[in-house]
């Protein structure tokens, strides 16, 4: 017996099945990498039968990057031999998180079937439902973790840029450029909070260029306000500046990006030192900026969203910047009463915990050692998934301040420096493998 086996019989696919999925990972595949090997793959049902029953354990390529795609695990840990107890084991593990796998699969499998059926005339209602799954994705980045966002926006690149090679339909290229842009912006963000810096790079100026193709302003004002946030993550503050100069330049943003971009301005000039630049971008990131609306920030919203809570707690961590704690613990603060007064329209998993490491770094700077370990007790319990690495260094910052004279006595300070080392050893969540780079800088990712 074996893991491959096991996953194929619970799944419920039979030979034709299969070879539909592994066709349609084959595609994504040769779009992905150029490789001519991914192109016009076949699979004989005595190949599939022999892979099933132990036969064969390392087939030729590119038969072993197909099988990793479909159920992301090594081909030598899907056609190992195994006891039956051994895969019950892998079993347990493979998705736990997925408890509506076979509604998800038959669902999925029914879209694509009709989307190929289709295929050579991309009608409309592929791409709408494309578009409402998009939309449903960003906002559901307050409610499911970093790395399964990541996994389904990177199925949504991919059916986008298969789907550009479909149309030749300049208004459908134009949407499929911007699911495209969205999905990697997406996926930038779960980079970013995974501790994948030069990847988060490099998919954030991927949306910026697709949004260029597409002609999409708000997208292209968000991807540059985005490399802003990365250029002072990684202590390039001067760059970070002039990237969000230049992304308050693009026209078309509504009321909710202007703030966005406001509050992003105030924290890269922070990082350069410009208390008074800082403070005025602080003021207009709060100020009145009418009704209008644009359709990222406010129709797509949910990851692309700015609102107030969001704002006061970047503001937190400019002001925590500038050492002006007295404003930082007032941002802080109104954050997490803005999430206590309408918490059915915030992410408290997401915001509230950093408001709340702001609030304790701002308490430490007057010496409130009680209230700042009282405001970051409920963040160290946070599950780990959800310690990404904006959350990471704001909790570090509080570490930083800790170690100062003032608290070197104080028991109560040691014990929270060892629960703050115990939550940061296993954040961000290391689930993109080995060779990503870690960040260790202060500040968050808004």
């Amino acid at each position: 017996m074996n893991l491959f086996d096991a996953l194929v019989a619970e799944s419920g696919m039979d030979f034709r099945g299969f070879l539909a999925e592994y066709r349609r990972a084959a595609a994504l595949l040769h779009e992905r990498t150029g490789d001519l090997a991914y192109r016009n793959v076949d699979l004989t049902d005595k190949s599939f039968t022999r892979w099933r029953s132990g036969q064969v354990t390392r087939p030729h390529h590119p038969a072993p990057a197909i099988l990793k795609q479909i159920f992301g695990r090594p081909v030598d840990e899907l056609l190992a031999p195994r006891s039956d107890e051994q895969v019950r084991s892998l079993l347990a593990v493979v998705d736990p998180v997925l408890d509506e796998r076979e509604m998800a699969v038959t669902a999925r499998d029914a879209r694509a079937h009709a989307a190929d059926a289709a295929a050579r005339l991309l009608p409309d209602l592929s791409l709408d439902q494309l578009e409402d799954d998009l939309v449903r994705l960003a906002r559901d980045t307050g409610a499911k973790p970093p790395h399964l966002i990541f996994m389904s926006a990177k199925e949504l690149l991919g059916v986008a840029t298969v789907q550009l090679d479909r149309t030749q339909v300049l208004s459908q290229r134009g949407r499929l450029y911007r699911v495209a842009g969205l999905a990697s912006a997406l996926l930038a963000a779960c980079a970013f909070d995974l501790g994948a810096m030069p990847y988060a790079f490099e998919l954030t100026r991927a949306a910026a260029l697709y949004g260029q193709v597409a002609e999409h302003q708000p997208l292209r004002a968000y991807a540059h306000g985005y490399l802003a946030v990365l250029y002072y993550w990684s202590g390039n503050p001067a760059q970070a500046v002039r990237k969000i100069e230049e992304a308050r330049s693009f026209s078309g943003i509504g009321a909710t990006g202007r703030a966005r971009l406001a509050a992003i301005a105030a924290r890269a000039y922070a990082h350069r030192g410009r208390a008074d630049e800082a403070h005025r971008a602080i003021l207009e990131s709060v100020a009145e900026h009418g009704r209008a609306e644009d359709d990222l920030h406010d129709g797509v919203g949910g990851e692309f969203d700015f609102d107030l809570e969001r704002v006061e707690m970047s503001n937190s961590a400019s002001l925590l910047l500038l050492r002006d704690g007295r404003g930082a613990e007032a941002s802080a603060r109104r954050s997490l009463e803005l999430i206590a007064a309408r918490s059915a329209n915030s992410n408290p998993l997401v915001i509230a915990p950093q408001a709340r490491a702001d609030l304790a770094s701002a308490l430490l700077m007057r010496h409130d050692l009680d209230g700042a370990a009282d405001a970051l007790s409920p963040v160290l319990s946070l599950p780990r998934e959800w310690r990404g690495a904006g959350l990471t260094g704001r909790v570090n910052a509080v570490r930083t301040e800790l170690a100062l004279p003032a608290f070197r006595s104080a028991q109560l300070a040691r014990d929270l420096a060892d629960r703050i080392d115990d939550f940061t050893l296993v954040a961000p969540p290391q689930v993109l493998g080995p060779g990503t780079t870690r960040i260790a800088l202060g500040g968050g990712n808004d």
